[in-house]
């Protein structure tokens, strides 16, 4: 039989540590604490912050992996812009959409003539829509 590696049975040590520590009444625990020299109330802050800490930083990384994930997504989501596709296309592009009364178009982008429109609100519109095509 093979022996059981350090890092088993320093886990072993823990696991019975714990079940001991688990075991003992709130009595027991601060006779221990007063034997070793330790103030029990003491103690019981510096555990209390400890596992608040814990749950603080395990919300931190928690929010720092979603927003991680949240802009990984975004990267994904976002349509590389051709920069060949000038304001004279997408306006022409919009007209034949709307000549074709395209579903992908909006109420108000059927209803808004692509003359009428700035250069940044046809390229906009434009940018939106060929992300929608994906």
């Amino acid at each position: 039989m093979t022996k059981p590696d350090a890092r088993k049975q320093l886990s072993s040590v823990w696991q019975l540590a714990l079940e001991d520590l688990m075991a003992m009444s709130e009595s027991e625990i601060d006779a221990e604490l007063k034997e070793l020299g330790l103030d029990p109330a003491i103690v019981a802050q510096k555990g209390k912050k400890a596992v608040d800490d814990g749950f603080a930083q395990s919300r931190a990384l928690r929010r720092a992996r979603l927003r991680e994930k949240m802009t990984s997504a975004h990267a994904r989501t976002t349509t590389p812009r051709d920069s060949t596709v000038t304001v004279d296309l997408a306006r022409q592009r919009l007209a034949q959409m709307q000549a074709a009364n395209d579903a992908r178009l909006t109420l108000a982008a059927r209803n808004r003539d692509p003359k009428n429109m700035t250069d940044e609100e046809v390229l906009d519109l434009f940018w939106q829509i060929e992300e929608l095509k994906r």
